[in-house]
């Protein structure tokens, strides 16, 4: 319920942005036909405009579950997560209108008998893009963790609810006006503020997405200390950016207002970023969680990796051996071992010439499964590298830290004579 929540108040506060919320009387206007209505019509009208705003997104969601479902062995790749903040940063800075986010679709449309009830359903069908400067930069984001969570889920339905929850959102002042008839407060430079928000928001969530590849900058045991600090940043460095000083001047200047703003509310962004460290799991975080879960991953040298050695097992034929990969996070020789061998010319022959299926089972923390693995094939320690037939047959075992011509040695002697069929 609390991701529903949250991309609602993406929508409405996309809703309140400066190239939206002006048009929302306009736009209530076309599809009542500038005539005063009854309570019922006026809800029913903007009901029918929020259900055609609603295909569109929720389809837009649909397309990126699917998506996320599709690639989602690739979100636990650092360059991968790496993209994403970055992509998330660029959207704040779309969002505040430092950088374009120009679309080219149609903006207006024509449709005669503008009182019946398919006039408001495709004006909310196109809703999303007559403003797309404004919209897309929340929506995006809304859609990247649709497909970061999809994957994780292998569920469309958390998507799909989640496009559904923010179609709501945006659409809630045009109901609010449609329905009651109700005067929206001028804009004005609050406008502005809410601009500064978004950009805000967008800077931190890349922040998240980096926190998961850079490890937290901040202690288990400092978290709260850190997050009070960080919201007087927030709220010192917000307030520094001016949020409510009218937008004047020469467009070079204001240009140069903008660029400046941005540094301020990056830096009000990691304020914002320390804050939410206890209450939340880092958005990066869910990358990592992906993976956790996940049967297989492909790694940053382009290795596709079993994370559950039981499926491994299932897929692997007569012509395969399986290579397990036993890891910790707190191993660092098995760190600089993968750093050096997977990605060597050397072991990548291997690879081809004893048709290796990739297994990595990580031993971070105890579980059953991991157990059960350690008293079968006797693991004392860790790097260990296990050589397995089709049905679990231990052919060898590598032990302990070598450099990469050592290993694949080691290797080749454990194998033996076994060829390539």
């Amino acid at each position: 319920m609390a991701d529903l929540g949250i991309a609602f108040l993406e929508g409405l506060l996309s809703a309140l942005s400066a190239c939206v919320y002006p048009l929302i009387p306009i736009t209530t206007a076309l599809f009542l036909g500038g005539e005063s209505k009854s309570f019922l019509r006026g809800l029913g009208l903007s009901s029918i405009y929020i259900a055609g705003m609603s295909i569109t997104y929720v389809s837009l969601g649909l397309i990126a579950a699917l998506s996320g479902q599709v690639f989602g062995s690739y979100l636990g790749n650092p360059w991968v997560v790496s993209s994403f903040a970055i992509f998330f940063f660029i959207l704040g800075l779309a969002f505040m209108e430092v950088i374009p986010l120009r679309f080219t679709f149609a903006t207006q449309i024509q449709v005669k008998n503008r009182g019946k009830f398919l006039y408001p359903l495709l004006l909310g069908i196109f809703s999303g893009f007559i403003a797309a400067p404004c919209t897309a930069p929340l929506f995006g984001a809304v859609l990247l963790d649709i497909a970061t969570k999809a994957a994780e889920h292998e569920s469309l339905i958390p998507g799909i609810s989640k496009a559904f929850a923010f179609s709501l959102g945006i659409g809630f002042p045009f109901l609010w006006i449609g329905a009651f008839a109700l005067k929206l407060p001028k804009p004005g430079p609050w406008l502005k503020a809410v601009k500064y928000l978004g950009a805000v928001v967008l800077f931190t969530a890349g922040l998240h997405y980096f926190d998961d590849i850079s490890g937290s900058l901040v202690g288990a045991g400092q978290k709260t200390a850190a997050a009070i600090a960080g919201f007087f940043i927030f709220a010192l460095f917000f307030m520094l950016a001016e949020p409510l000083k009218p937008e004047e001047g020469s467009i070079k200047e204001m240009k140069k207002e903008k660029r400046q703003a941005a540094v301020l509310l990056f830096i009000a962004a990691f304020g914002l970023y320390l804050a939410t460290l206890p209450f939340a799991t880092s958005i990066g975080a869910l990358a990592k969680d992906k993976v956790k879960a996940a049967k297989t991953i492909t790694d940053k040298n382009g290795l596709f990796w079993f994370q559950d050695l039981d499926l491994a097992l299932q897929k692997a034929s007569e012509k395969n051996i399986l290579l397990v990969d036993l890891w910790a996070d707190w191993c660092e020789a098995c760190h600089e071992m993968e750093e050096q061998l997977f990605p060597s010319p050397d072991f990548q022959s291997l690879l081809k010439r004893y048709h290796l299926i990739l297994v990595r089972v990580d031993f971070t923390e105890e579980t059953e499964k991991n157990t059960k693995i350690a008293e079968k094939y006797k693991i004392r320690g860790l790097p260990t590298l296990l050589l397995l037939n089709e049905e679990g047959k231990l052919l060898g075992k590598v032990v302990g830290f070598m450099n990469t011509a050592q290993a694949v040695t080691e290797i080749k002697r454990q194998l033996g004579s076994k060829n390539t069929p």
